[in-house]
């Protein structure tokens, strides 16, 4: 049936989501020359990330794969992951940075992966959870297990896109709940996220496990540096 795809490709030819021109048949989602100038995130980049929960809750280590910038082309990836119904390019992002990252052994020790929950108001509305999708990806690389009945976000809380720092910390505090303790009590957890700013949201899913007896190490695709003040 290649013959099939083939057609397809010519008559609704696939683009770019970050330059706009037509992919090579081996291309999914961004072309060879845009994946090669990715804003990538590296290793001394990775304090940076760290730092942010420092004094906040106690993790093992943090990474993410790419900057997230304002006005950046790249930006469409994640906007498609997350609201158009695209979460396949969350897979596919994941499992690149989870190559990168068994080298340097950064899933060393980790027994489980929980994707961060989002309520079920919102799971509904959208039809998924991209992070799920990130998790499976990492999961396909790493052969680590992915849970996501064991902790559920019990209050849907208001957006955060307008919110400053402050108010961004204040509107999550106590939205997660671990609803399995005895899966995860005395596991080395990766939580995993599409998109890390101020690191409220994942801070305040982090405190959840690290109080039902986890250690947590964290992973997102993405990291805005822009300070919320």
């Amino acid at each position: 049936m290649k013959w099939i795809s083939d057609l397809l490709d010519i008559i609704f030819p696939r683009h770019c989501l970050v330059c706009g021109d037509i992919l090579a048949k081996d291309e999914k989602d961004i072309c060879l020359s845009c994946l090669v100038g990715m804003p990538l995130i590296d290793n001394e980049q990775r304090n940076e990330i760290e730092k942010i929960f420092w004094g906040i809750v106690e993790i093992e280590r943090a990474a993410s794969y790419m900057y997230y910038r304002k006005g950046s082309p790249y930006n469409k990836l994640l906007h498609s992951m997350k609201y158009d119904n695209h979460p396949e390019i969350g897979y596919r992002l994941a499992t690149n940075i989870a190559k990168e990252l068994m080298e340097e052994n950064f899933f060393s020790e980790i027994d489980l992966i929980i994707p961060l929950p989002l309520s079920n108001k919102k799971k509904k509305r959208r039809g998924y959870n991209q992070c799920d999708y990130i998790a499976k990806g990492i999961s396909q690389v790493t052969n680590i297990e992915v849970l996501t009945d064991s902790i559920e976000r019990t209050i849907a809380n208001e957006t955060q896109t307008h919110k400053n720092r402050q108010e961004r910390w204040k509107n999550v505090e106590g939205i997660f709940t671990v609803t399995n303790v005895e899966k995860i009590t005395g596991k080395h957890i990766l939580l995993v996220d599409d998109i890390l700013t101020t690191g409220a949201t994942i801070a305040s899913c982090a405190k959840s496990m690290v109080e039902a007896g986890c250690k947590v190490s964290i992973l997102t695709i993405a990291y805005s540096n822009n300070k919320f003040q």
